[in-house]
């Protein structure tokens, strides 16, 4: 496999080192945040969630706007990093 170098600012690299796993490598950190962000799961996130059932029916209204918004900029399902 080809490896390619990037460079990131140190906040970045803070915040990669926070999120990485034990045993992961920066790039399979990268790899799996990367996977996260798709509508897909959003969708099964919110959709398993409980903390939703005491919103107001103007407050669920404002969220599903949101949510909306940012599905639309999300890729549309889980892709394949490998």
């Amino acid at each position: 496999m080809t490896s390619k170098t990037i460079s990131v600012t140190e906040d970045v690299y803070n915040l990669l080192r926070k999120m990485r796993l034990p045993g992961e490598s920066f790039g399979d950190t990268i790899a799996r945040l990367c996977r996260l962000k798709t509508s897909l799961s959003l969708r099964l996130w919110t959709d398993s969630s409980d903390g939703w059932s005491d919103l107001t029916p103007d407050e669920e209204a404002r969220l599903e706007g949101t949510l909306e918004t940012i599905r639309t900029t999300l890729r549309p399902e889980e892709v394949d990093l490998d």
